[in-house]
């Protein structure tokens, strides 16, 4: 993929196996007109490092989706009159690890504890329009918010005039040494699509063609 482009994959090996977990993200913020999301995963999947994990098995689960990466600083307003949000809906992945299903859970224990409390001290009554206050509470205290906000300068480092190598020492010295512990926050740089160049700025991308046993799946596009 690109240098300018944010992304990453992942590789497990399952232990009931011989089983392969893999995938691959690409950040929509991309410059190249050109730049498909699931043809970058088809290249990635034929490197002599990756493709021997694929050679000789089969499809058996696939599927494709979008992920919040927006992180600390585009969180929503989590409580509301009547409702909250948990689970994936608000934004709780961790970027850098490619990584929320743990905070999703978390957020709906939190949730859960909290409502019932609630409703054990009467706050919570059949009254139509109450704020649950002590879920937003519980969870602003919880690792959810601290693991959020340890890596919440990691994406937006690799918006910055020094590119690649630079958020890739960002956060190697901030995140990875320091624990994410900046006084600061920086700010996202706007939308995805503004980031998009015109057609005749950038080059064609010279794909691997489909059709081979490693890269069949993008007939299904995933």
């Amino acid at each position: 993929m690109e240098s300018t482009t944010y992304g990453g994959s992942f590789l497990y090996h399952i232990n009931d196996g011989p089983l392969v977990a893999a995938g691959f993200v690409t950040a929509l913020d991309y410059k190249n007109t050109y730049l498909s999301p699931f043809k970058e995963m088809q290249r990635w999947k034929t490197h002599p490092r990756v493709a021997p994990n694929f050679e000789g098995g089969e499809r058996i689960m696939y599927g494709a989706r979008a992920l919040n990466e927006g992180g600390f600083q585009s969180l929503p307003e989590i409580v509301f009159p009547g409702g909250l949000m948990i689970g994936c809906s608000p934004g709780f992945l961790n970027v850098p690890k490619i990584k929320g299903t743990h905070n999703a859970m978390k957020s709906g224990i939190i949730a859960a504890d909290s409502t019932f409390k609630s409703i054990v001290d009467g706050y919570l009554t059949l009254e139509k329009g109450q704020v649950l206050e002590s879920y937003k509470e519980a969870l602003t205290k919880s690792s959810v918010y601290e693991e959020l906000y340890a890596c919440r300068n990691v994406r937006p480092s690799f918006c910055t005039k020094a590119g690649l190598w630079g958020g890739m020492l960002y956060t190697g010295l901030f995140y990875v040494m320091l624990g994410g512990k900046e006084p600061w926050t920086l700010k996202h740089h706007g939308r995805d699509s503004d980031a998009l160049n015109p057609a005749k700025d950038n080059q064609i991308i010279d794909y691997p063609k489909p059709g081979n046993q490693i890269s069949p799946v993008y007939i299904f596009l995933t």
